[in-house]
């Protein structure tokens, strides 16, 4: 949604009541009775963890986002297929498109752009006719399946457009308030939003909460896509998303990603949430000179908190940040300093991610209010680094599962970490300042033979002094 949307904030979690039980009971029940084949129906190898229903893919993420009428000239879900080999050739194997359903026109906020919000959703259980509709999505999902790729879907259960046909046919489905002496717009820590486009659904109905989950379940079943982001996700009650996934996953294992920081996400079945204070802290490390130590402490102690096998999503733009803010290369200083920053953010646990364009080193903001198409045809620096670096992060099981342990504690300027797995040893050492930084290797890898995997150069220490920006990833033992 609109930058507010990506703010996390605490809410009050909603308990558990018995309607919801029951509902969750009756769900389970119901879905009890599909075709035994029905989990055989897809083409991919998905198994759950005992317990978890998580995909058994997860950990080996790498995710790409779309808005649809930016990634082609035709704005199309062809024109996402058009594209779909070289998105996996850069390493990429897991597609998240932003919401992909009819958007709404009554209230559009078409003074930011001329298509409106797409999460402002007329119909849940429609494609946008503009993308190609139904049947182009059917097939844009067999295409990114035929290439071993998965591909989750946006889902925006907070709200809907006020022309979705709930509206007029069950208005208590949606929050009571004073617009137009029934509604209102969606709430925020308990504030009325200028989210005027969209209006705030009643989750204390059960009944709009069994079509909800319904409509989910629906994109599960009929097109066999791998999962959702759910849009605002902990604005949406705790025991909504618990009986959505548990629904879910009698059909097979689904990726679930929380538009969300709090750890309790995860509780309820979300596999990955977003990484929001660690990038707010990276910011802080390049616009306000803050230690770079504090990077480290924060990712710490987010790692205690989170449970089992639960991944933070890590990115250094998204969809929001590119609309609202500023993209990577304006945030963190050139080519040289976006680099240094996404190869801290993603080599650090987590699931990378990649925003549509990100790879071409776009300077301007980017609404995803209208369509910006990007021209494919020009010539990056960028998306040869990003290429290169997925490539390998996609090989290197230390980067995507490996033990982390922290080097530098008292860092100022460049940080050290390594990652180990099933043999594999890398040192990471990432300078955040746009200045030479000098530092030393700790005794056990001062003799070791270390050759940075971008590049095959050896590096020796005792001391290592790093360029403007710079970075190794280092195997350690070649």
């Amino acid at each position: 949604m609109i930058r507010s949307f990506a703010l996390h904030r605490l809410v009050s979690a909603a308990v558990a009541v018995v309607m919801t039980a029951l509902l969750v009971a009756g769900c389970a029940e119901q879905d009890a009775q599909a075709p035994a084949d029905q989990a055989a129906s897809t083409p991919l190898d998905i198994t759950a963890d005992a317990g978890v229903g998580e995909p058994d893919w997860v950990n080996d993420v790498v995710m790409y986002e779309i808005f649809v009428p930016d990634f082609s000239q035709e704005g199309t879900f062809q024109g996402v297929v058009n594209r779909l080999d070289s998105l996996k050739a850069m390493g990429v194997n897991t597609i998240w498109l932003m919401p992909i359903h009819p958007v709404g026109e009554k209230r559009a906020k078409t003074d930011i752009g001329d298509l409106g919000s797409p999460y402002a959703v007329k119909d849940y259980k429609a494609a946008n006719p503009q993308y190609g509709g139904d049947e182009g999505f059917r097939t844009l999902v067999e295409e990114v399946h035929e290439r071993d790729m998965y591909i989750i879907i946006d889902w925006v259960a907070n709200h809907t457009a006020w022309d979705h046909p709930w509206i007029e046919d069950h208005p208590e489905y949606y929050t009571e308030g004073p617009v137009d002496g029934r509604f209102t717009y969606p709430l925020l820590d308990g504030d009325t939003t200028d989210w005027t486009d969209v209006v705030d659904l009643n989750f204390e109905n059960q009944e709009m909460r069994a079509k909800m989950i319904d409509a989910m379940k629906f994109w599960v079943e009929e097109y066999n896509i791998d999962g959702f982001r759910c849009d605002v996700a902990h604005q949406v009650p705790l025991n909504f998303w618990n009986a959505a996934i548990d629904t879910l996953e009698t059909v097979r294992p689904v990726l679930m990603l929380a538009e969300a920081a709090e750890p309790e996400m995860h509780s309820v079945g979300f596999d990955l949430t977003y990484a929001w204070p660690f990038y707010g802290t990276i910011k802080r490390v390049w616009e306000e000179d803050a230690p770079a130590s504090e990077l480290l402490t924060q990712v710490d102690t987010t790692l205690e908190d989170l449970p089992g096998p639960s991944k933070r999503l890590r990115f250094t733009t998204n969809h929001d940040e590119t609309a609202w803010d500023a993209p990577p290369t304006d945030v963190f200083d050139g080519k040289e300093g976006s680099e240094a920053a996404f190869v801290l953010a993603t080599t650090i646990p987590g699931v990378p991610l990649v925003y549509n364009g990100q790879e071409l080193g776009i300077e301007d903001t980017v609404s995803f209010f209208e369509a910006t198409p990007y021209d494919w045809s020009q010539q990056s620096e960028l998306r040869t680094f990003y290429t290169e670096y997925l490539q390998f992060y996609s090989s290197s099981t230390a980067l995507k599962n490996g033990e982390f342990e922290i080097l530098t504690p008292d860092a100022e300027d460049a940080v050290m970490f390594s990652r180990t797995a099933d043999g594999e040893e890398l040192l990471v050492v990432v300078n955040v300042r746009d200045e030479e930084a000098a530092l030393s290797l700790p005794s056990e890898y001062a003799e070791q033979t270390l050759v940075d995997v971008m590049t095959d150069d050896s590096v020796s220490g005792p001391d290592l002094t790093l360029e403007p920006f710079g970075y190794h990833i280092l195997r350690v033992g070649e």
